[in-house]
């Protein structure tokens, strides 16, 4: 039985997500959910969402439709961002487990959506590495991000509807 499921934000988690701690070798990489999760709620492809172990918000990602073309590998990807776990329940399985359910999850919500792609910094191994285990693939695509080149990984979900038939 998983111990953690991922839920879209809804006003209720925002103290939860406001009491997040992020170490600070992660905060260049990434970002507190507050910081994001306002002018998310304002862009009509942006999807704030929540990863809860029992009532507790132990994680935070945004879903974002049509994203910019440099960050997508199909013409209906949904683009991952501000990816983060609370650091109290880093170290845990919470971000692989959560990165297991996303496919499900967005099928789910966005039954068009085709892939699920990401950019990540080349210099956040750990990031990358867990990417990796969770199937995304390295697209050979890269942009610059505010501190140096991101790779965009991609998870095709065409793929994970053929393997379940």
């Amino acid at each position: 039985m998983s111990q953690i499921r991922l839920f879209m934000y809804t006003d209720e988690h925002y103290e939860q997500c406001d009491a997040f701690i992020l170490p600070e070798e992660q905060v260049q990489f990434t970002t507190f959910p507050t910081r994001v999760v306002t002018e998310a709620l304002e862009n009509p492809d942006k999807f704030p969402v929540v990863i809860k172990k029992d009532l507790e918000v132990v994680g935070f990602f945004i879903l974002h439709l049509n994203p910019p073309k440099t960050h997508r590998t199909e013409e209906q990807s949904v683009l991952l961002r501000a990816f983060s776990i609370d650091a109290k329940h880093q170290k845990q399985g919470y971000a692989k487990e959560a990165m297991l359910q996303l496919p499900k999850f967005v099928q789910q919500h966005f039954p068009q959506v085709t892939a699920i792609t990401l950019a990540v910094n080349k210099k956040n191994i750990a990031a990358k590495s867990l990417y990796f285990k969770t199937g995304y693939v390295d697209t050979l695509q890269s942009v610059m991000g505010p501190i140096g080149e991101q790779h965009i990984l991609a998870f095709s979900l065409q793929k994970e509807t053929q393997l379940e038939r």
